[in-house]
């Protein structure tokens, strides 16, 4: 969850940081390896921003996935999209920690679903057990992770939401401990006139800025002569240390002249 700054000529990147407080002891982590993340939090999907984190379960199937915290499990579904098999469980601090793409539950919880489905008839099927009709306890199995639903390969999704609000949160803001040194990567940029007296370098249509990578990390931008009002744009995506795969940016700034212009923070 590391942040791309943006400035006109310089580009330079920093640990991303909230102004809220999130509990950072309340939790454990969903697996008992280490968090290695296929998805980010905020990544922009076909038709929709990732709510939560997708954790790699070492390219296999029937990983034991915890209960992070004491809680009840509000909602349970079998689908075959989607989530696939998910479990969304109510926290007493107020959150709600949601589990998908499962292979299968616990046997508690397998038992309350085989019953609901022989009652429907249906494989699939979703319910909301009453508050305290399945708990849970923090470190209790509650189910393997799988590759059920709309998952193109084994893994955990995983989310953190307000159990009021309903609202996702990123769950690397709750202490979760991801190996993450690595900085944003910078592919393109581009410089686009917005005015119809804009020019950037001479050109009146999307320009192509060039730039070179310097020796602390940060990008440098060639000279940018522009009239008018134009806009910037850019290509780039973020890693973890323990992953080749590209993630989407978390917070981008830009800065103008030393200057806040545009910020946003997922």
């Amino acid at each position: 969850m590391r942040k791309l700054f943006v400035a006109l000529l310089l580009f330079i990147t920093a640990i991303g940081t909230s102004q809220e407080k999130y509990p950072q002891d309340a939790f454990r982590s969903p697996v008992d390896i280490p968090l290695v993340l296929a998805g980010t939090f905020g990544e922009l999907r076909s038709n929709h921003f990732h709510s939560g984190i997708d954790i790699k379960t070492e390219q296999r199937e029937g990983l034991p996935i915890y209960a992070i915290a004491d809680g009840s499990v509000t909602r349970v579904k079998v689908s075959h999209w989607g989530y696939g098999k998910v479990l969304y469980i109510a926290h007493p601090n107020g959150y709600t920690s949601v589990y998908g793409h499962l292979q299968k539950f616990a046997p508690k919880i397998q038992e309350f679903v085989k019953k609901l489905q022989y009652k429907k008839k249906l494989y699939e099927v979703e319910d909301f057990p009453e508050y305290a009709e399945i708990k849970v306890e923090k470190g209790e199995i509650i189910a393997y992770g799988g590759n059920t639903g709309g998952s193109s390969g084994p893994h955990l999704h995983f989310e953190i939401r307000s159990s009021i609000s309903e609202k996702p949160t990123n769950p690397l803001l709750y202490g979760f401990d991801v190996r993450d040194a690595t900085n944003p990567t910078l592919q393109k940029i581009y410089g686009f006139p917005l005015s119809d007296d804009a020019q950037i370098n001479q050109n009146k249509n999307t320009t192509a800025i060039n730039f070179t990578r310097q020796k602390d990390g940060t990008f440098l931008a060639d000279p940018v002569y522009a009239t008018g009002t134009i806009g910037l744009g850019f290509i780039g995506y973020d890693r973890q240390d323990l992953a080749a795969n590209h993630n989407g940016l978390y917070s981008v700034q830009q800065l103008v002249n030393g200057k806040v212009y545009t910020d946003y923070d997922l």
